[in-house]
């Protein structure tokens, strides 16, 4: 196989965390579909290994989703230059979940990082581009798609890098850009409310949400073919070519526009304050929580609004009596995510501590609402 004698992959199949083994394609792989993991591709779980424990630990899947997984963090020396890491995660003749109903003859291929904000790098584009080349040279698969122009998934915002152009495709050169989230979604193979609540957009729809727009659904056994209700569910898809300026708006959420009138006096973010919960209103939260790390903690971290590793170690443990402005954008963060402490104000009282256990539990954290590196770590990712 070409793509096994690519200098830049890393055969890790068998190492990386499972609970089982997918069971064997019945159908030849006709598809290559692309993803990417919306985490930043700085980050330290931004990696096949990270992507293994949340597939398995939190959506209960065998194993990663994935057959395919491209590093940008990881670069490797190649003959050819650097090159970002290829992991081979699972054999290509498994039908892994990442498609749904189109597991069967689709093959997954996930480049880290969120492509919302982050820049594709020439290191990345090269591995997608041998990666694909070395496929199409082994006969394996005929056509490229976008996880989102897969039968059901019009809704999702998954790919936004343009993986057409990274191999020359001939066809058409954007992805199809995602469709409005459904009133009623159908259950396909593998989906779970985790999966389907994964963040496809900022503010987007939580586990919480389907829970409560679908009284009496079990989350732990939803059948192929079975019908949730989304119309209900909090969803709000972000494109990421949406532009944020310092115009005023009435529209949108009064708690979020509030949240933006503190950011833009705290910290100069020059944030539209539209109350729409967009992504450079998450971003400025995270250059708000660097810069209180800075004054506060002295922690020397660079204010860029990108939540890396060094931001991650600075963190505080918040717990119920806490005061000051990270417990302020805290309530913000979880009020954003969907989760409401019932008070922006900077006082970590009995509503917060109840939001984030509630945020707790959606993630499959310790539900002891104390906002410790983990837990703020889910929130900002």
């Amino acid at each position: 196989m070409n793509f096994a004698n690519l200098p830049q992959l890393v055969d890790m199949r068998g190492k990386l965390k499972s609970k089982g083994t997918y069971s064997k394609r019945t159908k030849a792989i006709t598809h290559r579909v692309w993803h990417h993991s919306l985490t930043k591709k700085g980050l330290a779980g931004s990696d096949a290994a990270s992507f293994a424990a949340y597939h398995v630990g939190t959506l209960g899947w065998p194993g990663i989703g994935y057959a395919f997984v491209i590093e940008p963090k990881n670069l490797i020396d190649t003959p050819n230059g650097k090159r970002a890491r290829i992991v081979y995660a699972n054999d290509i003749n498994r039908r892994t979940y990442h498609v749904g109903n189109s597991n069967q003859f689709s093959l997954g291929i996930c480049v880290a990082g969120d492509y919302r904000y982050d820049t594709m790098d020439e290191a990345t584009i090269a591995s997608i581009a041998e990666l694909h080349a070395a496929l199409v040279n082994d006969g394996i698969g005929k056509y490229d798609k976008a996880h989102n122009e897969m039968p059901g998934y019009s809704w999702k915002a998954c790919c936004q890098y343009n993986y057409r152009n990274a191999f020359d495709w001939k066809g058409s050169k954007t992805p199809t850009k995602p469709a409005p989230a459904p009133d009623v979604y159908t259950i396909q193979e593998g989906d779970t409310l985790w999966s389907i609540a994964h963040k496809d957009g900022a503010g987007g729809v939580q586990v919480e949400d389907l829970i409560k727009a679908n009284p009496g659904i079990d989350p732990t056994k939803l059948k192929i073919g079975q019908k949730i209700n989304f119309g209900n569910a909090k969803v709000v898809i972000v494109q990421p070519d949406k532009k944020e300026d310092t115009k005023p708006s009435n529209s949108g959420d009064a708690t979020v526009r509030s949240i933006q009138k503190t950011l833009n006096s705290r910290y100069e973010t020059k944030l539209t304050v539209d109350g729409i919960p967009g992504p450079k209103t998450l971003t400025a939260l995270v250059e708000g929580l660097q810069t209180e790390l800075n004054k506060q903690y002295k922690s020397g971290l660079v204010v860029d609004g990108i939540y890396g590793r060094k931001t991650m170690a600075s963190l505080p443990n918040l717990k119920k009596g806490a005061k000051g402005n990270i417990t302020y954008i805290l309530q913000a963060i979880l009020y954003l995510k969907g989760y409401d402490p019932k008070g922006v104000d900077g006082i970590f009282g009995t509503g917060t501590e109840k939001a984030v256990k509630a945020f707790q539990e959606a993630n499959h954290l310790t539900a002891d609402g104390i906002a410790g590196r983990d837990t703020l770590s889910k929130l900002f990712a």
